[in-house]
């Protein structure tokens, strides 16, 4: 089933919820109840570079776009998030922003937006506008796969203890009990004994 993603948002609790046109030209919003996969929160961590640079946050200009996977890139943006991407405008003139925040040192949490970005726009002077649209088809990508295909990450199932190969499985209890005895003490009652 083929969809055209408008908006996606990570949630708090690590859920999607996202507003996009199905097969039939209906437009659709699903609150997920499922936790993401982890390749779209890698997807969406992956726009943060580009986040950072639209906001004009300080570590825009310490970033190391010729080498974005080293681990100071990582140590530089740890304080920023990106939690949800927008697709304005039409086919011929898409417009994309970024939700996020910057976590301050005060712990408390700055929310932000890029401003609108016209990501085809043959005049524009960002030097990285096609790496960000090809950041955030990726990201829709693994949006589709998490409304049309259930990609979602793996939550740890119901823990049966019926098990055929249980060694213990028809083990009853002991029929005689024997009594515990501790110096200079009488036995003690054992489980199911009358003292």
């Amino acid at each position: 089933m083929e969809i055209k993603i408008k908006k996606a948002k990570l949630t708090k609790g690590g859920t999607v919820e996202a507003t996009y046109i199905d097969a039939d030209g209906n437009e659709m919003t699903i609150k997920g109840k499922n936790i993401a996969h982890a390749d779209l929160k890698n997807r969406l961590a992956a726009l943060i570079p580009y986040f950072a640079e639209l906001t004009e946050q300080k570590e825009a200009d310490k970033f190391d776009w010729d080498n974005p996977n080293k681990e100071e890139n990582f140590d530089l943006l740890r304080r920023l998030d990106v939690t949800g991407v927008s697709m304005g405008g039409d086919d011929s003139c898409p417009i994309a922003t970024l939700s996020g925040r910057r976590t301050l040192m005060s712990s408390k949490v700055l929310n932000l937006n890029t401003p609108p970005i016209d990501i085809e726009s043959d005049d524009m002077a960002w030097e990285r506008a096609e790496e960000f649209r090809f950041a955030i088809d990726a990201f829709f990508y693994e949006v589709a796969q998490y409304v049309t295909e259930r990609k979602w990450a793996l939550k740890q199932a119901e823990i049966t203890f019926d098990n055929e190969d249980d060694p213990f499985a028809n083990a009853d209890a002991p029929s005689d009990t024997v009594p515990i005895t501790c110096e200079n003490d009488s036995p003690t009652p054992h489980a199911g004994q009358v003292a």
